[in-house]
């Protein structure tokens, strides 16, 4: 019976920037058996490639920009959905504070950060502006060009799970009519409204003749709720998410090959 594993990157497959030797064997030995694997995730394509390249990873579809773009295994996009200019710029003028947040916004393959406004040290480690395929915009050639994206994304930079909190009722209480706002830990992650982990997954299932009921899902934060709610009796979560996210997982492991061991026996 084909099974079939969606799997969040950030702090699930991917901890403190590393991918686990042992994560990389067991899904080369998941395919192998004949089942299908799916990075099911908050980036975007090339968000995604750099990682899959460095640790010779092959995954058979892409769940990306937290469901608002899928791709099968060729990187045919099987499905699109955008936020329309006025939305990212009502987003953005909502948060253009430099001291408390890092703003950016993407399609499917591009990064655009506003001059500025996104200063993460991450994009000063050499080579990684070219691997996340950034796009550097001044603010007023972001008024003036009327752009579009698959997801916004927001960092607290004080780290605050109380303040991100906050920052998505204030969002969702203004935007809530076109898009669905979800928390991965201190980041705040917009989508087109309707948008989730869960169906971007759905949309695949025919492609790989799996059945619901053969669908695993493994994640560590809030935008892997859906998935944990529609695949609930296969959820994996982790010892290490918070404490409120994992009554929401059927399966508590502590790393994410230990999900693997499990299915694969």
């Amino acid at each position: 019976m084909k099974k079939l594993l969606a799997s969040d990157v950030d702090g699930t497959l991917c901890v403190d920037n590393k991918i686990h030797d042992k994560n990389v064997e067991y899904i080369k030995k998941f395919r192998e058996d004949g089942h299908a694997f799916l990075l099911c995730t908050g980036r975007n394509f090339s968000g995604v490639r750099y990682l899959v390249e460095e640790y010779d990873i092959e995954a058979d579809g892409y769940v990306l920009c937290n469901g608002s773009v899928v791709l099968d295994k060729n990187l045919n996009v099987i499905y699109s959905k955008e936020i329309e200019y006025k939305t990212i710029k009502e987003a953005f003028e909502g948060l253009k504070n430099k001291d408390e947040y890092n703003f950016y916004f993407a399609d499917g393959e591009h990064l655009y950060i506003i001059d500025g406004y996104f200063n993460n040290p991450i994009l000063k480690v050499d080579g990684m502006e070219k691997k996340w395929n950034v796009i550097r915009i001044s603010e007023d050639e972001f008024y003036k060009n009327r752009y579009s994206a698959n997801i916004i994304g927001i960092e607290v930079i004080n780290k605050s799970i109380e303040k991100t909190e906050e920052k998505i009722k204030e969002i969702d209480s203004k935007l809530g009519e076109e898009v669905t706002v979800y928390r991965n830990q201190y980041f705040i992650d917009i989508v087109p409204k309707g948008i989730s982990k869960a169906e971007g997954i759905s949309k695949v299932l025919d492609t790989y003749g799996v059945k619901e009921d053969d669908v695993f899902v493994i994640g560590d934060s809030w935008n892997d709720l859906s998935m944990f709610k529609k695949y609930n009796k296969n959820s994996y979560t982790f010892s290490y998410a918070e404490d409120e996210l994992k009554p929401h997982a059927s399966n508590i492991v502590d790393a994410f090959h230990h999900c693997l061991e499990r299915i694969i026996k």
